[in-house]
């Protein structure tokens, strides 16, 4: 099953020398040409028998693995923005250095596990609870100006989901000195509790 494009747009143009043509006598590629890109299409496979979701990026000759088994379920459902988002992440800060490995056949490390884009108030409070930081996260809502103290309030107490990229747990973590990293993983391990 494939999925529609998206597309990644690069900061800054990037060069990679890939595969411009094949020898005559043997079917691997020998000519390499240096090709500036300012974008990427990207097509998203899934295969149910393997269990994991690539990203095909034309002209990079292989595709990059985005999710394993572990993953495969719950990304399935995923947006293809979402995918995008995934492969900008696996990318990093030099996108030029994890695409020319992925164009010479080296082997990239295996990527991440997914970051749940939301969960339940339930499972967040167990992981700060967990963590030693329930409290802290607790009186840092108490310490909010108002209107922002009461809908956040009410939204902790009730049945609301957290979303990773919402302003709530955004602004929580920067007023906790959290980096991103550190959220993710808050998020990861949450999402992973057994009750």
């Amino acid at each position: 099953m494939t999925f529609n494009l998206a597309t990644l747009i690069f900061d800054q143009p990037i060069t990679l020398q890939l595969p411009a043509g094949r020898n005559r006598i043997s079917s691997l590629p020998t000519l390499l040409a240096e090709r500036t890109l300012t974008k990427l299409d990207c097509c998203f496979t899934l295969n149910t028998l393997t269990r994991t979701i690539h990203a095909e990026m034309p002209p990079i000759p292989r595709p990059l693995l985005i999710y394993g088994a572990d993953d495969f379920a719950a990304a399935a459902a995923d947006t293809p923005e979402q995918h995008a988002e995934r492969v900008r992440a696996i990318l990093g800060a030099d996108p030029a250095a994890t695409l020319q490995a992925l164009a010479n056949g080296d082997a990239l490390p295996p990527p991440t596990p997914r970051v749940p884009p939301e969960i339940a108030n339930w499972r967040a409070k167990a992981m700060l609870a967990q963590m030693g930081m329930l409290a802290t996260v607790e009186a840092t809502i108490a310490a909010l100006p108002e209107p922002q103290r009461t809908v956040v309030s009410l939204a902790w107490a009730g049945d609301a989901k957290l979303a990773r990229n919402g302003q709530t747990v955004l602004s929580l973590a920067e007023t906790m000195g959290l980096s991103p990293a550190q959220v993710d993983a808050m998020f990861i391990a949450a999402d992973a509790l057994q009750v």
